[in-house]
């Protein structure tokens, strides 16, 4: 995936990705194990589905009792999504309209389904406070997007925002989400039985 946000589609060739692979470049290795390069990317794309996929069953933890450490979690795990999605979102930057199948099939699975996660996890919240009149979809995209918005920055200018580390973007972010869940009317304290 990094050969293709690089260098785009066109310019990868297939003695790249074997070299990239620690096969011998040019050899035709690659072909034992794909019909060709377009196998290879739709393959990379599919490992980012099943990563996130992984990493998303770590929400069944929740609740931990603790709303706070739960933002923290959420934060920490979108953090490091994003550093592993960077890849896959440059080539999709360039060259998305090429393949609008892949792209639709990153924005479903890498994209909506967790956000509708974050979504349902803030809903759950709300219910068990008694809330009704919260616009979760909108909160969700409020809380989740800061986090894409700082790890975008960071590495489009490879250097920290403001010169604000992750850890103190971490603290600043749930006391932000912490501040938008109370103003909502969500008990902090609520628990509930499932996400």
């Amino acid at each position: 995936m990094a050969l293709f946000a690089e260098r785009g589609y066109r310019d990868t060739t297939v003695g790249d990705i074997e070299k990239a692979a620690g096969l011998a470049p040019r050899s035709g290795a690659l072909y034992q194990h794909f019909s060709g390069k377009e196998q290879v990317l739709r393959a990379c794309v599919e490992r980012h589905v099943d990563d996130l996929d992984r990493m998303q069953d770590a929400m069944e933890m929740l609740p931990l009792g603790d709303l706070r450490a739960e933002l923290l979690l959420i934060g920490r795990w979108n953090l490091a999504d994003l550093s592993r999605r960077q890849p896959l979102y440059r080539f999709l930057w360039k060259e998305g309209d090429r393949f609008p199948d892949l792209r639709e099939r990153v924005r479903e699975a890498v994209v909506e389904k967790p956000l509708r996660r974050v979504a349902g996890w803030i809903r759950q919240r709300a219910a068990d406070s008694g809330v009704t009149a919260v616009d979760c979809e909108a909160l969700t995209l409020v809380i989740v997007q800061s986090l894409a918005a700082y790890r975008w920055l960071e590495t489009v200018y490879e250097s920290e925002p403001l010169g604000v580390g992750e850890q103190r973007f971490l603290n600043a972010w749930v006391g932000v989400c912490l501040a938008a869940i109370e103003g909502a009317g969500i008990d902090g304290d609520a628990t509930t039985a499932s996400t």
